[in-house]
């Protein structure tokens, strides 16, 4: 176990390494769709344009056995992690301090060095609260009268855009500097 420290928040990262005895692999298809119906769009008298959008979710299923003989299984969304039996594999995944389950973050192959990350759940982690940029932009609100609008609604973009580079900033560097050949 190895703790990380991050926007106030404190993790344990956790892993199992072994060889992978089994993989499966299989891809589900989301479609999400909107629009048309009877409803006037923007008082032509038409039908609102139809959108439709899909995502693939990639779900691997692997087995591994520890060097003390133990199977462990795992099910990994959106990692799409490349390995067959025999590889010897790294699962990783962090737990919030006070909770007891946390989200897979990261699967190494160590057999290929390849590394694979699950970056939505990486982004929660290492993301400020988002109470931190909505207070600044209601005090933002409060004092737009006195400094203009026009100076508010910049301020506002710029406290959302560093809430967003600044949690993309702390997982890059999380990949950067995790050496994953020392989680054995």
């Amino acid at each position: 176990m190895r703790t990380i420290s991050t926007s106030g928040k404190v993790y344990d990262l956790y892993w199992t390494t072994g060889q992978v005895v089994s993989a499966g692999k299989n891809m589900e298809t989301r479609v999400h769709g909107g629009g048309g119906g009877g409803y006037s769009y923007q008082g032509t008298g038409s039908s609102a344009p139809i959108t439709i959008t899909s995502t693939t979710v990639v779900h691997d299923q692997i087995f591994l056995l520890d060097k003390s003989g133990r199977e462990h299984s795992f099910q990994l969304q959106n990692f799409n992690v490349a390995c067959r039996e025999g590889n010897e594999l790294t699962v990783s995944w962090a737990i919030k301090k006070g909770s007891k389950t946390g989200p897979y973050i990261v699967s190494f192959n160590r057999t290929t060095g390849q590394v694979y990350y699950n970056d939505g759940e990486l982004k929660k982690i290492f993301r400020y609260p988002a109470w931190y940029p909505l207070i600044a932009t209601l005090i933002c609100f409060f004092i737009g009268s006195a400094i203009g609008w026009g100076i508010t609604l910049i301020a506002i973009i710029a406290i959302w855009s560093a809430w967003i580079y600044l949690g993309s900033k702390e997982v890059k560097r999380f990949k950067t500097e995790t050496d994953f050949n020392e989680l054995k």
